[in-house]
């Protein structure tokens, strides 16, 4: 089973910001084109994928976001946004981490909020 988070961000994420995203979430990760080049994988030197991102996608639909994530994060980002989903191998134990790490730095550049919330976290 694998982990997923969402980024949800006020604008569209620049390539330049998604790399130092990722640069933030493991400097010693590599990355690869998925899927067709649907997705950005980070993974390990022996090439075990940890981390699969998908490319942002603009929330257009008045509360869509709350009608899949609630309104309590809802209520934390203006309408449209943007959706950028990360999902953890379930392989690696430390994915989830990477994740959230990637996410979290996400959202610090360009605004916005992670979902899940991670255990203790109230924001």
């Amino acid at each position: 089973m694998t982990h997923d988070v969402v980024a949800l961000v006020r604008e569209s994420p620049t390539m330049r910001t998604l790399a130092d995203a990722m640069v933030d979430t493991g400097p010693d990760l590599r990355v690869r084109e998925a899927g067709g080049g649907a997705l950005l994988q980070l993974h390990r030197g022996d090439g075990v994928a940890l981390v699969s991102i998908e490319a942002a996608r603009r929330v257009d639909v008045p509360g869509e976001v709350a009608r899949l994530l609630g309104s309590r994060v809802a209520a934390r980002m203006p309408e449209p946004c943007w959706w950028v989903e990360v999902r953890a191998s379930s392989t690696e134990e430390a994915a989830a981490e990477l994740a959230h790490r990637f996410a979290d730095s996400l959202t610090a550049r360009v605004g916005g909020t992670v979902w899940p919330e991670r255990e203790g976290e109230d924001r």
